[in-house]
């Protein structure tokens, strides 16, 4: 059996778990080391399942990121009509930029940025 201050330190520790994991992703932001994936200042850096991934599959994403793409002006459109959901998003439209604090604003970002590192891939691994 485990003494009491050993299992209150155990409970302390896997309780704390998540927040350090989930720190070591801000560090390496603010840091300003690549992860695969979206990244902090708007970019998308592929990993090794984009790597290995055939020209075609990349092509058949691409395809569906430009889907997306033509549709989330037109989202953005009805959600800056209607009332913002979170105190961040209203604070985001009152004193940010045109389509500030908007989910389609940010999501179309998103979709830009992984487009743009899929196409470089494409010309990278010569199937353009």
């Amino acid at each position: 059996m485990l003494s009491a201050a050993t299992r209150g330190w155990f409970r302390a520790l896997v309780l704390s778990a998540p927040a350090v994991l989930g720190g070591c992703a801000t560090l390496q932001d603010a840091a300003g080391i690549p992860r695969s994936g979206h990244q902090s200042n708007g970019t998308y850096v592929g990993g090794d399942v984009e790597e290995k991934m055939p020209g075609r599959q990349i092509k058949d994403r691409l395809e569906m990121l430009s889907r997306q793409i033509k549709a989330l002006p037109q989202q953005a459109a009805l959600e800056q009509e209607s009332r913002p959901q979170t105190v961040g998003s209203a604070l985001g439209r009152m004193f940010g930029g045109p389509g500030a604090g908007l989910q389609s604003t940010k999501d179309f970002q998103r979709a830009t940025a992984e487009s743009d590192a899929l196409n470089a891939l494409l010309v990278k691994k010569q199937c353009a």
